[in-house]
């Protein structure tokens, strides 16, 4: 049977689609001087705190905190946070900027992979394939967030970066003298192309959907509109960090963690180690989730303002005082670089890990069959 839904018809609508949507509202609605500001603290604390970090944490509840996961995935668990941390206290030492560069772009490689992974998944919902198409799955999903990240290395000025100025390699000096900016047909051209493949891609796949007589799968066309939708505004048609940032964070790290908790949930049902779970457990089971990601979340960016920077007192402080100042030793400031990066690059790599249909994933086949 056809599934047009990677979590089911409401799910993927209220928690996958809806919140993007929202966001593209608020962005389009907001007025200039807003768009201009610096990021407020309240989005900061809500938004990068409360999603984007959160994610990365839970990914506990994906390994760490599952026996047989851990089992299953031991060596890898063991060895990714330990050579991280040692990778990235040299790198650190070596250089800040390298630092955050290499940062930056396993970022980047990581954000472009989970929009080309749940894609594969809802590809894999599906009853036909698809090998011959004009427009394949693989090289549209891939052009929706490589367009845009290839425009913001070739455009001289934008007001945001991914974290810290000079992180990525600007190209447009290098190439174009004084950028796209110089050449306004280009990115014209390269606009109106990207658009029209995402729109050829969405009428063959209708096309293909009435040829093989199945209902039109609408959560796969959304996730790529939504993919689409969400680089091209943050990165192209707006320049400002508070859109980059709200774009980015929701369509990224809200998918994530209801993807971990779906998956969870439903191995557990697979087992046969619970019965069918009442709405007042499924929401407990969330709120205890909630709670565990926030609390590490929010322990995390303290001690990043802690050890670095202190420039957000007003809410740590508000509840820990800061016990120390920034520490000034470039020795002890790369060890603590290394070592608050470990949740986040850990992520990273067991992401390439985790999601594959494997032997080494056995539920995953039937949770998303």
């Amino acid at each position: 049977m056809e599934n047009r839904w990677l979590f089911s018809r409401s799910i993927d609508l209220l928690v996958l689609f809806l919140p993007v949507s929202v966001t593209w509202v608020v962005c389009f609605a907001l007025p200039a001087p807003v768009l201009e500001r610096a990021l407020p603290l309240w989005v900061w604390a809500v938004f990068i705190v409360g999603i984007d970090v959160s994610h990365v944490w839970s990914t506990l509840f994906r390994t760490y905190l599952d026996r047989e996961e851990f089992a299953s995935h031991r060596t890898v668990l063991i060895r990714t946070p330990c050579l991280t941390f040692c990778l990235f206290f040299l790198l650190a030492g070596f250089s800040t900027l390298w630092f955050w560069r290499v940062m930056a772009y396993l970022a980047l490689f990581h954000f472009v992979r989970q929009q080309y992974g749940f894609f594969a998944l809802y590809s894999a919902r599906s009853v036909f394939r698809t090998p011959h198409r004009l427009f394949a799955d693989v090289k549209v999903i891939y052009l929706a967030t490589l367009y845009p990240v290839a425009y913001w290395h070739l455009t001289a000025e934008r007001s945001f970066n991914w974290f810290v100025s000079g992180d990525f390699f600007l190209l447009a000096h290098t190439f174009l003298g004084s950028g796209l900016e110089a050449l306004p047909l280009l990115p014209l051209v390269g606009n109106s192309l990207y658009w029209a493949i995402i729109a050829g891609w969405c009428i063959e796949e209708v096309l293909l959907c009435r040829k093989h007589q199945t209902p039109l799968r609408v959560g796969k066309i959304l996730w790529l509109l939504s993919t689409a939708g969400t680089w091209y505004l943050g990165i192209v048609h707006f320049n400002s960090d508070l859109v980059f940032s709200l774009t980015n964070v929701i369509a990224h790290g809200v998918p994530y963690i209801a993807l971990v908790f779906f998956y969870v949930q439903k191995k557990s049902g697979i087992k046969g180690s619970s019965s069918p779970l009442s709405r007042f457990q499924v929401g407990a089971n969330v709120a205890f989730m909630l709670i565990v990601i926030l609390f590490l979340a929010f322990g995390e960016e303290y001690l990043w303002d802690l050890f670095l920077y202190q420039e957000r007192g007003a809410l740590f402080e508000s509840i820990f005082s800061y016990p120390i100042r920034v520490l000034q030793s470039p020795m002890a400031q790369a060890l603590a670089l290394a070592l608050l990066s470990v949740p986040q690059v850990t992520h990273y790599v067991l992401d390439g890990f985790i999601w594959k249909m494997n032997e080494k994933n056995p539920y995953l086949r039937q949770v998303f069959a």
